[in-house]
Formats: C-alpha cells, structure tokens, sequence
C-alpha cells in the first residue's frame, strides 16, 4: 500500500515540534531553517514559529517563556552591525522596570550601542537597564533569530557571522534559530567548515502556498478590503492552480500580484459596478479574464521572462488566437489522420509565445496593455482605456456567437463525438454551406475539408468537388476575409496531406488569397492609421499591435505627419519613442518606411545644442537617440535602394 502524501497542516505540525524540542533541549548548536529564496520562510517564522517561541518555558527557569528576538541580516556589511541590531531590538524589552538584566546581556548591548554612530551618550540607552528590579533576564531567555544569512554583504564573509553564531551557541548557550537558503553557500569551503562545528540541526521548509495565501489574504485584505478578500477567496482555487502549474512557489511572487492585482481590482469594482452583479454576471467575467491574464503577466515577470520592454510577442492577440486554433485542429487531427504522418519529421521548437500560451491560456486570447504595463512596472493603472477595450471584447462579442462558429465548434473534437448520425451530417452540410458563403476565417478551411472527410462510414462527400467549390469561392470573394499573419506557420504539419491533392491546392488557394488581402488592407490601415495617432492615440496604440508586420508609415505624408509632431506635448513624444524602439528593434519592414525615418532623424538633429535644457527637449534627444539605432541597423537598406526622385 502506498503511503498517503503527507497534508499542509501534517507539514506545519512537523515543523513546529522540531522547533519545540529544539527549544527545550539542552543544546550547544544552532538549528538551521533552510530553503530556497522567496519561499516563504520568514513569513512561517513570524506566522508560526515566533508565536510558538512565547509559549515555550525557559529551559533553565520554568516560570518564564522564551523572549523571541528577530533579526534580518539582509545588507549588512560587519559584525559590528550584528551587534547594534541586537542592542535596538533588546534595548525597549529593558524598559520594563521589573526586569534585571544579566552581565552577558548588558555587554552584549553596550558594544552594540558603541558601535551605532551618532548613537548620542550611551548612558541615555542604559539608563534604564535596573538592577533593582524583580526579575533577572539574561541572554538564555532569548531565542536569537537570525533571517537572511544568505543576503549579507559581499563584503562581510558568511564564515565570520556564523563564528559570531557560534559563540553565542557555544560559549553562552543560546538559542538560535537561523535561516537562509544554505545552497547559496554550496561552494563556501569556509562556510562548509564552521557550519559543521555550529549548525546542530536543519530543517527543510516545504512551503505551503496554500496555508500561505490564507494567511497573507486574511491579515492583509479582510479586516480593510472586504470587496477584495471576498474576491480572493472565491478565486483561491485557480489562482493557486496557476502557481502550481508553473511551479512557482516564491511567496514574493504571490505577494506582489496581490498587491498589483489589488489596485486593478479596486478600480474595476468601481468601473464595472460589480457590487450590482452577482457572480457569473458580464462584469465578473471581464473581472477573471483580467486576473487570468494579470496573473500570468506577474508570474513570468517576476521570473525575469518578461518586462516593460520585453513582451516576446505576447501582445500580438490576432496570431496567438490563430496559434490557439492551429493547436486545437492538430489535436483533432491527430487522432484521425495518423494514416498520413509515417513520414512525420519532429515538431519545432516552440517559441517563447507558444510555450506563454501553452501553460497559461486555451482560448479566447486578449492582450491588455494596461495591465501588462502595470504589472510590469512601465506605467501607472489607467482604467478608462482597459474598461473601453475590455467594451470592445466581451460586450459585442461573448453573447453574440456567431452561427458558423456554433457550427464549426459543434463538429470540432471531441464534441463531435457526442452527435448522432443524423446531426453530424445535418451539422456538416451547413458547415460547407456556410464556407462556401465565405463566412469562416482562411485558417479554416483546411479543418473544414477535412471535417467532411473524417467519417465516411457515416457520410461519403466528394472531396475533390468539395474542395474545388471551396477554392473557387474562396478566389472570388477576397473581400470577405482579413489577413492572417500567421498562416503559413499555422499548418506546418501540412506534410500530411502530401498525397492529397485537394489538401495541397486548397492550402495554395488560401495562401494566395491572404497575401492578396494583405496587400488591400495595407493600403487601407496605413491611411486609417494616420488619422489616428492624430485624433486617438491611445486607439492608434491598440491597434498598432495587432499590426506587427504592416509598414504603418510606408504611406504616411511626412510633412503632414511633422506638422503633427512639432506640435506634440513632451508625454506624446516620449510614448512614441517607446513605440519606435519597441517596433523597429529588429528590422524595418519597407524601405519607405526607412527613409521616413531618416527624415525625422534630421529633423530632431537640426535642434540646437547650445538651447537650454527642459523635459521636452529631453524627450526629443531620447527621440533622436532610438531613432540613431535603428537607422544604424538598417544602414544596408542605404546600399539596396535609390533615393527617391532617382
């Protein structure tokens, strides 16, 4: 029989027993609470380990408890720094007048005092330490916690603080608790040494994030943010899935979404008037589509995988939407068509964007530059511009599905397993009727054709005449469909219809009229585009990036696009400056575009260096500064290319 896992609480029992037999051993050693960075330790020793402290006799004197004395070493560049901390942590205990205080404890402080600059006349300190008083208290009523062991100053050797340990376990019989991440120090031949000499005992922490994101929402939210703690607690379950699906178990990380999230929220609540709507209702679902993405934003944030400037293609929502359809279409396909994929080559590597939508997303993808802005650290939370899309996305969409959809997810996998005989071929005919009406997206038509191939012990279509209408349709009606960046990356694993002519002339077909379609709607997005980075720029900014391949100023009048830019607050010019230097990081897409470019370069050049400095002129230089590199990593264009007029 198996052993049963052992329970959040089963752990926490654990821990706290070998804290107190710690406690009221008789011991000359150290005991060490050790475990990676930002799991969560110091926030266990002063939910749970500190409290236990107070309820612990003494072990030389049983009427009295253990006085726990917190101390983090984080930063800290001398023992001489160790001691001050301990005397301004023990000094206020000595304030009570029915306490007398031993001779190590007084030294113990004196030399921390000593060592505090600016501290003022020493006997302002001790004045008050009286040794008339009822009670004597000494260094072996204290428990010392040390925290942050491996966060000390590069200039303090970590084998110099554990002989200051050492001393206090060895000599005075102290109580020590310290803790830290002690592979921080695998390496440390000096720390290796005296920690065998110093460290009795070590106790792993298991983080439970669960116990922790109780505890954290509870003392943080409850008794001043009902609205919120009630939100947290009702959305505990996928949040913590979240977290445990990425293996993120850095308490630091939970704590700052908290505190992100809870700003985002707040505005919200107000914005979307939740406290009108019961959960479930049009609001709460703008509400958890935000958190779903904010949440996920955070977690690969705080692991260093993304940032203000660093959005590695998740903010393009058109193609990760596509990429989501591609990845549900392969998993249908690979269940019927494993016929055709004995020459399979192996999958690529995923991207950084596949691998983000992968874990975090199935569905309905929406990139939400509020938010992620803000998570990240880039900006301040405006919520007016998120409710407008948030408007935008749920409002005239989520209740409004469209027929061919209902139609097409009816007979996609595996709902199509649970249709009669007689609904799926009534579902498939007015699917192929609908396609033929040109109504679906080009990605899919390749599903299409293969839903009406996949069971012909029910139905038989004739798919060479199917395909053929559906190519035919497709050619004559261009206007009805809107370009797919993503296309040609969508069905990379087209090779299974290598013997399948049908497949490879409908894939042509579609492949030729989305490069048709991109050329009319550059035409016509470059104009519209204009007009609004003049009249809205916070729609041009949107729109721009569901764009990431359109050269938006290949047909941008320049003089009238100037006329503009002279006229631009300080603000404006920095937000485009982030804007060029994100868009053009890699390469220019049209050779217009780079000469654009140059003459706004010489523009902001012909400034005056000797003119005073202000925030505008500031702005102008960073301007002037992005818009350098990017000509200087596009300079082979100059080579390729004649000037215009020549």
């Amino acid at each position: 029989m198996s052993e049963q896992p052992i329970t959040a609480e089963q752990e926490d029992k654990r821990m706290e027993n070998v804290f107190k037999d710690y406690l009221e051993m008789d011991t000359s050693y150290a005991l060490l609470m050790n475990g990676p960075r930002g799991i969560g330790k110091t926030f266990f020793v002063k939910e749970k380990v500190i409290p236990l402290i107070k309820t612990v006799a003494v072990k030389d004197d049983q009427q009295k408890k253990y006085l726990p004395v917190y101390i983090s070493l984080f930063g800290i560049k001398s023992i001489d720094e160790v001691y001050t901390l301990l005397a301004l942590e023990l000094i206020p205990v000595f304030k009570n007048k029915n306490v007398k205080v031993g001779l190590a404890i007084t030294k113990l402080i004196t030399r921390g005092v000593l060592n505090f600059k600016g501290g003022g006349d020493i006997n302002n300190y001790l004045k008050d330490l009286n040794d008339t008083s009822k009670t004597l208290v000494d260094t072996k009523d204290f428990v010392l916690l040390f925290d942050d062991l491996d966060r000390i100053s590069k200039s303090l050797e970590v084998g110099e603080v554990i002989g200051f340990i050492n001393s206090l376990v060895e000599h005075e019989n102290n109580k020590v608790i310290v803790i830290a991440d002690d592979e921080q120090f695998n390496k440390d031949a000096n720390y290796i040494a005296v920690k065998e000499k110093t460290i009795g005992t070590i106790i792993e922490y298991l983080a439970s994030m669960c116990d922790n994101y109780d505890a954290i929402v509870g003392s943080k939210y409850k008794q001043t943010y009902a609205a919120y703690y009630e939100y947290l607690v009702s959305e505990k379950e996928d949040i913590l899935h979240w977290f445990a699906m990425t293996e993120t178990k850095n308490l630091r990380t939970l704590i700052y979404f908290l505190q992100r999230f809870h700003t985002i929220f707040s505005n919200l609540f107000i914005e979307l008037e939740l406290q009108k709507e019961d959960a479930g209702g049009l609001g709460h679902k703008k509400l958890n589509a935000i958190l779903r993405f904010a949440l996920a934003v955070c977690i690969e944030f705080k692991k260093g995988e993304l940032s203000y400037q660093k959005a590695r293609g998740i903010d393009d929502s058109k193609a990760i939407n596509l990429q989501i359809s591609r990845q549900s279409l392969k998993e249908a396909l690979a269940d019927n068509l494993r016929s055709l994929q004995s020459n399979a080559p192996g999958p690529p590597t995923p991207s950084y964007r596949e691998r983000f939508i992968e874990i975090y997303f199935d569905s309905g993808y929406e990139f939400y530059p509020q938010v992620f802005n803000f998570i990240t650290g880039g900006d301040t939370f405006r919520v007016k511009p998120l409710v407008q899309q948030l408007k935008r996305n749920f409002d005239d969409k989520i209740y409004k599905p469209k027929p061919q959809d209902v139609v097409f997810e009816k007979l996609s996998d595996p709902a199509v397993y649970d249709l009669t005989n007689e609904a799926y071929i009534r579902l498939t005919d007015q699917m192929l009727a609908l396609a033929k009406k040109c109504v679906y997206p080009l990605d899919r038509y390749i599903a299409i054709l293969y839903y009406c191939q996949r069971f012909p012990e029910i139905k038989k279509y004739n798919i060479s005449v199917e395909a053929y209408t559906l190519i035919d349709e497709i050619k004559a009606h261009p206007g009805k469909f809107t370009y797919d960046g993503d296309l040609r990356n969508k069905f990379d694993d087209r090779h299974r219809y290598k013997d399948d002519q049908e497949f490879q002339d409908l894939w042509k077909a579609l492949n030729e009229v989305n490069n048709s379609v991109r050329l009319s709607q550059i035409e016509k997005n470059r104009a519209d585009l204009f007009l609004e980075f003049r009249d809205d720029p916070d729609q041009f900014y949107l729109k721009v990036r569901e764009l990431p391949d359109v050269p938006i100023l290949a047909s941008w009048d320049f003089e009238k696009f100037y006329t503009h830019f002279k006229a631009m607050p300080a603000s404006a010019i920095q937000r485009f400056t982030r804007f060029m230097k994100k868009r053009y990081e890699y390469q220019i897409r049209e050779k217009v575009e780079y000469f654009f470019l140059c003459a706004l370069f010489d523009e902001v050049q012909k400034i005056n260096p000797d003119e005073p400095k202000n925030l505008r002129r500031i702005a102008l230089d960073k301007l002037g500064a992005v818009l350098s590199e990017v000509i200087e990593r596009n300079h082979m264009l100059k080579i390729k290319v004649a000037m215009p007029g020549q």
